[in-house]
């Protein structure tokens, strides 16, 4: 089976830094246990790229946007190809549509 390539968009590492710059103040191992769940996570796109599920919301399944949930964070990609393109890894809780900025 062919390997997918993976790209994180600048929003996704910033999304990275910001919630982990925020964990990380209250505990270290938790911060370093959840950021290698998430690329462990995201790593399994380069074999299963349609491993996500299909978002249903209109504007978004317009684009052809899947997400993957990993714990409380949500990652959100599109298949480009023959790559895996990762627009943004937020926290569950957050508006992901406007935050996507798709309307």
């Amino acid at each position: 089976m062919e390997s997918t390539q993976i790209e994180l968009l600048p929003a996704a590492y910033e999304d990275l830094n910001d919630s982990f710059d925020y964990i990380l103040l209250e505990n270290m191992d938790a911060t370093e246990h959840m950021l290698a769940k998430i690329i462990n996570s995201l790593q399994q796109l380069e074999v299963f790229p349609k491993l996500g599920v299909k978002l249903m919301e209109q504007s978004l399944a317009a684009y052809e946007f899947r997400m993957m949930i990993i714990d409380s964070y949500i990652a959100f990609y599109r298949l480009i190809d023959n790559k895996v393109v990762v627009y943004r890894v937020l926290n569950g809780a957050r508006d992901y549509v406007n935050l996507l900025g798709i309307h």
